[in-house]
């Protein structure tokens, strides 16, 4: 894990760059809009909710939509692209929920092994995985709505996602939301090989307790009269732009049959995980990659590499 020094200097000025923010109302996604139009980038804030009225203004602009919903984003997409014809140069996938019902409390539930028990549960309703779908299915699509539309575009662009500290940390009350944040870290780096070579690059925030509307008040308040840190909204924003905007001289780690990178290299940001907790930034992922032969195994590690060689088909 490498400290990092992020401040708002370390942000370039954005003017003539368009950002699109889900959940950008309120929260993270709202301190993440407050940089990017504090750094002069057209903004574009797709969420359920209005966003306060004094954040919108001739460069942002809000678009209702529900991510969990395939037509509601890309409609937004086609706003964006053909009614407002804007390029997308950073693309933030940050809308998010917690699990409504405690997934642990229902799954040790005592269940009646009678037969009128099982046709009884049969005849239910499937349950429902409200994070799931704004987490994990909604961010899937929203990646790949940017990455497609980068892709057509000379300069490319930057996708970054909001994880969480549970996707490397679960926290037991909230199992399924710690597994959706796992999924995007894992998303991040099963993505990081390949999207550079399109000049797109993809990374990740994942923040400790954060002051939002998703985290009850009385939790954040616990934590601070405990003497424990909690960061601002804006403070993860920081590091969300930051992670669309920074270079990098080496990759988090070579894949397959990449060549490694020479002194001269400078490169977008890639495949990396920026922890954020109180007022500090740390980037998890390099240090994670450099010893992963001490906790998967020399010899594993060793036939893993062989492996993604052999079966590295990726065309640049």
């Amino acid at each position: 894990m490498s400290s990092l020094i992020i401040t708002e200097d370390s942000i370039p000025d954005l003017a003539g760059k368009t950002a699109v923010v889900t959940g950008g109302s309120s929260g993270i996604g709202l301190g993440t809009v407050q940089v990017l139009l504090d750094h002069n980038a057209r903004v574009f804030i797709l969420d359920v909710s209005l966003p306060p009225s004094d954040i919108l203004s001739k460069k942002a602009t809000y678009i209702q939509t529900d991510i969990a919903s395939w037509p509601s984003l890309v409609q937004a997409f086609t706003t964006i692209t053909t009614v407002h014809k804007c390029a997308i140069d950073i693309a933030i996938g940050n809308a998010g929920v917690f699990e409504t019902e405690s997934y642990a409390t229902q799954c040790l539930a005592p269940l009646s092994i009678e037969p009128s028990a099982w046709s009884t549960l049969e005849h239910m309703d499937a349950p429902t995985y409200g994070c799931v779908e704004v987490n994990l299915k909604g961010t899937l699509n929203f990646v790949m709505l940017a990455a497609r539309v980068m892709r057509g575009q000379e300069s490319g662009g930057s996708i970054v996602l909001t994880s969480s500290t549970t996707a490397y940390l679960p926290e037991q009350t909230v199992p399924v939301y710690s597994a959706t944040k796992a999924a995007l870290v894992n998303l991040v780096r099963a993505l990081r090989p390949t999207f550079p070579l399109h000049n797109i690059s993809i990374s990740g925030v994942a923040p400790s307790a954060t002051l939002s509307a998703m985290v009850p008040q009385e939790i954040t308040s616990a934590l601070s009269s405990s003497g424990l840190p909690v960061s601002t909204g804006r403070h993860v924003g920081l590091a969300l732009v930051y992670s669309a905007t920074a270079m990098q001289r080496q990759r988090v780690e070579n894949y397959g049959k990449d060549e490694p990178v020479t002194e001269q290299y400078e490169g977008r940001w890639n495949g990396r995980i920026i922890h954020t907790i109180g007022d500090t930034f740390w980037e998890v992922e390099e240090k994670l990659a450099e010893t992963k032969g001490q906790w998967w195994g020399e010899a594993n590690l060793a036939f893993a590499k062989k492996q993604q060689i052999v079966t590295d088909a990726r065309i640049g």
